[in-house]
């Protein structure tokens, strides 16, 4: 009788106690986002590929939501990245198009991309709105017909590889998957920072920037 109240007692214990010695034998970890704060040590978290120890929210509680934040996090980077070459590209190269189509430029009186912040947006033809939806639209069933499907796939993952870039090797992989995360987080930085300096110095991207869009030697003349 006395062995078996012994046996509960430690059980109960040890229900009681584990999540203490998970954080002693787990040691704390410093954010590289936020030096100033502890980094979540959940296995999901710190196997993902692009893990900066950011989440000071925690609202990556389970490998679900994980996943769903970071196809969230590739969709956007990935529309930021078409985005950060297109404004600028846009506004190099609108007047042209348009006088060879013979249609009339898109750009405001002071050469700006159309924006909620420039304005302009009403003078882009239905048509382009439609058929940008409709191409959305047909991105995201594909996608979510992935999601659903029967062979798993990790989050961003569309089963498109024509040119067969992708590495086999999963060291590659993992390189190759957070260059396309860097890059899209730069370019999602990129995106806001092309609006907030055309709103705010009222020129476009490609006069205040011209270094970025003109060959070097023009400046050395």
């Amino acid at each position: 009788m006395q062995s078996s109240s012994t046996g509960r007692v430690l059980v109960v214990s040890a229900l009681c106690f584990a999540p203490v010695a998970r954080g002693l034998l787990v040691p704390a970890r410093k954010s590289e986002a936020l030096p100033w704060m502890t980094a979540p040590n959940d296995p999901w978290f710190t196997s993902m590929v692009g893990d900066c120890g950011f989440d000071p929210l925690r609202l990556a509680s389970s490998p679900a939501l994980l996943n769903y934040y970071r196809e969230a996090e590739l969709k956007h980077a990935r529309l930021a990245m078409l985005a950060a070459v297109g404004w600028p590209a846009s506004e190099l190269w609108d007047g042209a198009m348009s006088s060879v189509l013979g249609l009339e430029p898109k750009l405001n009186a002071l050469g700006e991309a159309p924006s909620i912040l420039n304005g302009g947006l009403n003078g882009i033809s239905p048509f382009f709105w439609g058929s940008a939806i409709g191409v959305g639209v047909a991105f995201e069933l594909y996608a979510l017909s992935i999601r659903f499907g029967n062979e798993p796939a990790a989050p961003g993952d569309l089963k498109w590889d024509p040119l067969g870039m992708f590495p086999t090797e999963r060291s590659r992989q993992k390189r190759m998957s957070l260059a396309e995360l860097k890059h899209g987080r730069i370019a999602m930085m990129a995106v806001v920072g092309y609006a907030s300096e055309e709103y705010l110095l009222g020129t476009p991207i490609v006069s205040h920037s011209a270094g970025f869009f003109e060959p070097f030697w023009a400046h050395l003349f």
